[in-house]
């Protein structure tokens, strides 16, 4: 064999190598296309339905209220305001036979709408219970009352007897925001409050795909 026919033999054989990867390199990108595309479906399905859950756990709390005869504001993020059933006056967190009255008639509404179900129950990470303050309450007080009146609420809790009592508090987390969202144009007793706030499950792509990776 003569030095050109060797040098077109090995020309050839690293043409044929090189195409080789290259195709096997197309293979796995449709692959992963095809991965990709699967795993954006089914989030968005995961989505859909997380949606629907909590349209379901948001007309179920406004039609549990209703028959309660509580007249309370629900927006769309599922905030609860108790400020019209649960006050406290200045400088107390100290809950009164009203508030009392207000809580025993809210909280199974929460518990029945949360736990109707499984999925209504894994759509809720947490129940937010969130403390406020107003600005006349003073800036050094503020959040110390009103990490108090989360606290005050959740002992209430602690102590009231109602269905899914245990899977209940396992969701409930006390928080508080001081006086940083009071509203000046309000009656000072009506920042005095604690709002009722969902923490729902969360599909964000990133994470959906790195969990799916890690399968």
């Amino acid at each position: 064999m003569d030095i050109d026919s060797r040098h077109d033999e090995q020309i050839f054989d690293e043409t044929g190598t090189w195409l080789s990867i290259s195709d096997l390199m197309a293979g796995l990108l449709m692959v992963f296309a095809l991965l990709l595309i699967v795993a954006l479906a089914q989030l968005s399905e995961l989505q859909e339905q997380s949606k629907s859950n909590r349209i379901i756990i948001i007309e179920q709390i406004q039609k549990g209220l209703t028959a309660v005869g509580i007249a309370s504001h629900l927006d769309e993020k599922g905030t609860l305001s108790l400020v019209d059933g649960l006050q406290f006056e200045h400088g107390s967190a100290e809950i009164n036979a009203q508030g009392l009255e207000f809580l025993r008639k809210l909280i199974p509404v929460y518990s029945q709408a949360i736990f109707q179900n499984t999925d209504t129950a894994a759509e809720v990470n947490y129940l937010i219970i969130e403390g406020h303050a107003d600005h006349n309450e003073s800036e050094k007080n503020a959040m110390s009352l009103s990490v108090r009146r989360a606290e005050a609420v959740t002992k209430v809790l602690q102590d009231m007897p109602f269905h899914y009592k245990a899977r209940f508090m396992n969701k409930i987390l006390p928080a508080a925001r001081g006086d940083f969202d009071a509203n000046k144009a309000l009656a000072p007793e009506k920042n005095r409050k604690v709002l009722f706030r969902f923490e729902f499950k969360s599909y964000d792509p990133a994470e959906y795909l790195n969990k799916s990776d890690n399968k």
